[in-house]
């Protein structure tokens, strides 16, 4: 019996880094993949700004909050497959503490819903199957077992693995902490680092977002994104905070 324990739980540590590998393999993959598109520019000569599909540079799949959710998933998946395997338990503590688990899942949940809301609502429905190319199906495929697949892996370890307490404020703080940096280095990598002004999303420019709602004066836009992304914080960090305390009710009833 003990030896089947043993093994359940080397296949278990196997598998959550095989997990991670795959996930950093799927980022890399697209960002390596990424080839300059010259037809863009041909067929927009004259364009200085640009936000949603990355056309100028590989190191912009970087400004995605979307591979941000799955490089920290990833890399969890492989520091706790590796903290079991060598019984670290400092690090273990670590990684099982339910905030630092909860900002993980909280990230996910957010990628997995606007994901599917922007794509739904987007009026041309691809989830990245652009054209009827080899690369096109792949881009399909990665799509959704970043977004989907692993949003059910994610899930599950979150309701599956026990999780510590948490009394650190730093943790419990670093969600928004990550987001206003998070914003802030986009914007600012946006604006110098590429060919053209480029964003991964329309939040980061306010005369983009003012125009979805039809607002042409330049002050009732950066009131409207100002709002926006309040909006945004406060809906993470309810959900962060919601998720954490699920966390730490599950601990405290299974000790």
């Amino acid at each position: 019996m003990e030896q089947k324990t043993k093994f359940f739980k080397y296949f278990y540590n196997i598998l959550i880094l095989f997990c991670g590998f795959i996930g950093l393999w799927l980022f890399l993959s697209h960002m390596l993949h990424f080839s300059f598109p010259d037809y863009f520019y041909a067929n927009n000569p004259d364009i200085k700004f640009y936000y949603g599909t990355n056309v100028v540079s590989m190191w912009a799949d970087l400004s995605f909050f979307t591979y941000h959710t799955l490089i920290f998933f990833s890399l969890w998946c492989i520091v706790f497959a590796i903290s079991n395997f060598f019984n670290c338990k400092k690090l273990h503590i670590f990684l099982t503490n339910s905030s630092v688990m909860s900002f993980v899942f909280t990230n996910y949940v957010i990628t997995v819903v606007l994901y599917t809301f922007f794509e739904l609502t987007s009026g041309n429905i691809t989830f990245g199957l652009y054209a009827n190319v080899p690369f096109a199906y792949h881009n399909l495929g990665t799509n959704i077992i970043t977004h989907y697949l692993y949003f059910i892996f994610a899930l599950i370890i979150f309701l599956r693995v026990k999780s510590t307490n948490n009394k650190s404020t730093l943790l419990n703080w670093f969600p928004l902490i990550y987001l206003i940096l998070y914003y802030f280095i986009v914007k600012f990598t946006g604006k110098i680092a590429y060919n053209i002004e480029w964003y991964p999303y329309v939040i980061f420019d306010a005369e983009s977002l003012g125009k979805m709602f039809e607002i042409n004066n330049y002050a009732l836009c950066v009131i409207v994104l100002i709002f926006t992304l309040i909006i945004i914080g406060i809906i993470y960090m309810v959900l962060f905070r919601l998720f954490a305390k699920y966390k730490i009710k599950k601990s405290n009833i299974d000790t």
